[in-house]
């Protein structure tokens, strides 16, 4: 007799995603999927993950509400389009509504999104409409695959934004392309680093859950390089697909190795990842190598020639055991069931070594672009039972066979990864007032290629024309260099004679002492600016308040470091929106300013004079108490309380006048003894938990013996990276014969502060928490406040349990915390520097150790 176990319901096995035929649809394949591997992950997103049958479930619920919506009208419908599971289900319900989809990058300034959506004729939707709506049964229309799914916008040569249709078939096809050239599978972790508005980043999405991977996505533009490292390792992904800029932004050091030797991977740190695919743009064999040499990866290297129209056209794939072509790598494999051809102006098949316009011919291209025939028929034509369609890029086959890219035929560039047509920008800055006449050239720097403009006006500047067009351009068309001259020379058939336009070097200047930035605020933008920037643009010292950072150089990464850097320094979120229309330290610190006064008024009437900001109320566990650095307010810890057990209440002490009008403690064991009130309001008796970061450590160490002498129990104290500096070892039994923490490391993490704004601050101090500031320079007078509190704290050795958490810019050397923590003690060293413990991606880490110092601290508590 056998007994056989009761198993979950058997799916037949998933089939390898195929080329698509006239019926298939985008739906089909994604049903298909789901009932294979229903409960398998399918996205991966910062708002969390989704199963496969989550997500069909979720796209159909939306599809009907947004039939329920449209009712009758045929529009094609524009929503946001970001790297969330709740943006990708809507837009695939648009899809599966029967409507064009039309998505809207959440970065582009609204001026431009309107004219997207005016353009389309599209009716524009949000995910307040969809929740603001009762499900539906509204039934759905049988779709096929000639049926509309997609609308891209791309930048025009006349002026505007131009659509291209793509079709569900379409759309399937370039799904198909990807994942039969990299062998997706059910099985593989695709890393999505692409924004999901742009072509490449769809498809690539499209083609990791049509092949029922788990797609893992992130927008590159809000995050930066090393989080994105520890994003591949954590994730464990198998591919990445990314843009050429983003892998140069790994590279370190690669300039002296030789492109075309075989360099050894030093130590293949991430061992999941095979393949990395780029889109957009040329790679060169400079950024293979830095990336396989900063990341420790071995990984086969892919990169892609594909346009909206056509979708992939050719692609180069190089292992690491393979040489690398000095320059950029070349397109050797063409996709299957395509034709590519290089013709010349008759167009007749030119021979190999010769240049011309490449032509695609396949099965299935795009269907042409919205109300546009003559644009049309002067790129598409039939061919039997294929079309053709001429990509007006320039390229050539060499004498093997591999295809090299030479630029546009038209003027059109690749900037960034995105195709700008500088027609587009010429016509933004003609609708300046008072601008007469324009020129757009491009030009390139180390390889990476800018626009450059030239006007003339009368009565407006450079800086007036870079504010009128940041509203109407995405960051990566706006000109690098804005620059008014009196003519602009044109030949006889009154054409921009482009050789006699200047040529232009961006104007990094030392700021003037009447320009210099001022304020706590303004120098620490200042800062953050610099370390932006100091990488990417020679030259730079200081930064006047007043310079634009794109008139600096500032490409689209560094923008990012500083979004990311503003948001880390201030604890606040910056839309894409407010960064480009804030290009300056001036502008960007008023924005600043502003949501910080807004934030202390609204904390004030909700925390009344409460000290202990509760981050989690809810949960079983014992609660623990999380003492703030000197000068950081409590939401400074609301990455870290994110990150612990979701059944632990978490509260975070800040310093007593942070928030509202109270003088502030300015010794250790005062601050101490206000806490211990403030807690112990909280929970009444032990046993506690503690914590402190930076300068909270010392208070929570001195917290602990306060509440022992109360005769209240402390089950563990836990210290994240106190400085154990040089003065605190001395006044301990035997500390002076220990190791203190390095002297000067860290400080670059600070703001730089002049000597002007140093005797502002001292005077802040003498009245903190008395007269209100702004909220940056209450900051720093708080942190003068803590500082000098430390300067004359003598600390006593606690018995209790103790954990240490240390980064390397502190002491981790165990005889000397044995002088502190003289009972248990664990030492734990974590990545990042002393700043970054409590931010992303360290505080994953933190969180994840405290979690279990905490565990086996409160074993057979029972509250």
């Amino acid at each position: 007799m056998s007994v056989h176990k009761l198993e979950a319901p058997t799916h037949a096995p998933l089939a390898p995603l195929c080329k698509p035929g006239t019926r298939d649809t985008l739906l089909d394949r994604l049903c298909e999927v789901a009932h294979a591997v229903p409960d398998a992950v399918a996205v991966h997103t910062e708002d969390g993950a989704v199963t496969f049958d989550e997500l069909l479930h979720r796209t159909y619920a939306s599809a009907r509400k947004i039939a329920q919506l449209a009712g009758d009208d045929p529009r094609p419908i524009a929503v946001e389009a970001a790297s969330t599971s709740e943006s990708i289900a809507t837009m695939l319900a648009v899809m599966a509504s029967g409507h064009a989809l039309v998505p809207l990058d959440s970065n582009l300034p609204a001026n431009r999104a309107d004219r997207i959506v005016e353009s389309a004729a599209a009716l524009r939707l949000d995910q307040a409409d969809l929740a603001n709506t009762q499900d539906s049964a509204m039934p759905l229309p049988t779709l096929t695959g000639s049926r509309t799914a997609l609308i891209a916008y791309t930048s025009g040569s006349t002026g505007a934004a131009k659509g291209v249709l793509l079709s569900h078939r379409m759309c399937l096809t370039k799904a198909y392309e990807v994942s039969s050239a990299l062998g997706l599978s059910s099985r593989d972790r695709v890393g999505n680093a692409l924004p999901v508005s742009f072509g490449a980043g769809l498809n690539t999405l499209f083609a990791g859950i049509l092949s029922g991977a788990t797609v893992y996505c992130t927008d590159p533009r809000t995050v930066l390089p090393t989080t994105l490292t520890e994003w591949i390792e954590r994730s464990s992904l198998t591919t990445l697909h990314c843009s050429p800029s983003l892998v140069r932004s790994f590279r370190a050091g690669a300039e002296e190795i030789p492109s075309d030797a075989i360099v050894p991977v030093p130590d293949n740190a991430v061992p999941s990842l095979r393949v990395v695919t780029t889109y957009g743009e040329a790679l060169h064999s400079r950024d293979v190598i830095g990336f396989r040499s900063a990341l420790g990866s071995g990984a086969t290297f892919v990169n892609w020639y594909a346009t909206t129209e056509a979708g992939g056209v050719a692609y180069g794939e190089y292992r690491s055991d393979r040489p690398l072509p000095s320059g950029f790598l070349t397109a050797t494999t063409l996709p299957k069931g395509k034709i590519v051809d290089v013709v010349d102006q008759a167009g007749t098949l030119a021979p190999a070594g010769v240049a011309g316009e490449i032509r695609v011919s396949a099965e299935c291209l795009s269907d042409g672009y919205l109300g546009l025939p003559d644009l049309t028929e002067s790129h598409f034509a039939s061919d039997g039972p294929l079309m053709r369609y001429a990509t007006g890029d320039l390229g050539r086959f060499d004498e093997l066979g591999q295809l090299h890219l030479l630029g546009r035929a038209d003027d059109a560039v690749k900037i960034r990864g995105y195709l700008v047509e500088p027609a587009e920008v010429e016509a933004a800055i003609r609708g300046v007032d008072g601008v007469r006449d324009v020129a757009i050239v491009a030009r390139s720097i180390d390889g990476e290629p800018h626009l450059d403009a030239f006007f003339v006006s009368d009565t407006r500047d450079s800086a007036y024309v870079r504010a009128g067009i940041q509203d109407q351009l995405p960051t990566w068309m706006v000109p690098r260099n804005i620059t008014r001259t009196l003519t602009i020379e044109r030949n006889e058939r009154g054409k921009v004679d482009r050789q006699r336009l200047p040529e232009q070097v961006a104007d990094v200047a030392s700021a003037t002492a009447s320009d210099a930035p001022r304020g706590a605020t303004e120098m620490w933008i200042a800062n953050i600016v610099h370390d932006a920037l100091r990488d990417e643009v020679d030259g730079i010292d200081d930064i006047g308040s007043h310079t634009d950072f794109t008139a600096m150089g500032a490409t689209s990464l560094a923008l990012t470091q500083i979004s990311v850097g503003v948001a880390r320094a201030f604890h606040i979120v910056l839309s894409a929106e407010e960064l480009v229309g804030a290009m300056s330290v001036r502008r960007l610190a008023s924005i600043v300013d502003t949501k910080l006064a807004s934030i202390d008024d609204s904390s004030a009437r909700s925390r009344a004079e409460s000290i202990a900001v509760p981050l989690r109320t809810t949960g079983s566990l014992t609660p623990l108490f999380i003492v703030a650095g000197g000068g950081v307010p409590a939401v400074g810890l609301a990455a870290l309380a994110r990150r612990l057990d979701p059944d632990r209440p978490v509260y975070v002490i800040q310093a007593k006048g942070m928030d509202t009008r109270a003088l502030p403690d300015r010794t250790i064991r005062a601050a101490a003894r206000t806490y211990v009130r403030e807690i112990t309001r909280i929970q009444p008796s032990g046993p506690y938990l503690l914590a402190g970061h930076s300068l909270g450590g010392w208070i929570a160490l001195e917290m602990a013996h306060q509440l022992r002498a109360g005769g209240r129990s402390v089950a563990r104290l836990t210290l994240l990276d106190p400085r154990l500096y040089r003065h605190l070892l001395d006044r301990l039994p035997g500390g002076s014969a220990l190791e203190a923490a390095p002297a000067g490391v860290g400080a670059a993490s600070s703001p730089k502060i002049t000597v002007a704004t140093r005797v502002g601050i001292a005077a802040r101090v003498v009245t903190a928490g008395i007269a209100r500031y702004s909220t940056t320079e209450r900051w720093l007078a708080f942190a003068a406040i803590g500082s000098l509190a430390l300067r004359f704290h003598r600390p006593k050795a606690w018995n209790g349990p103790v954990s240490v958490i240390v980064t390397a810019e502190n002491t981790d050397d165990r005889r000397s915390w044995a002088a502190i923590a003289t009972g248990e003690l664990s030492i734990t060293h974590v990545d990042g520097r002393h700043v970054d413990m409590v931010r992303e991606p360290v505080a994953e880490d933190v969180a994840r150790i405290l979690d279990h110092e905490l565990r086996r601290a409160t074993e057979g508590i029972i509250h």
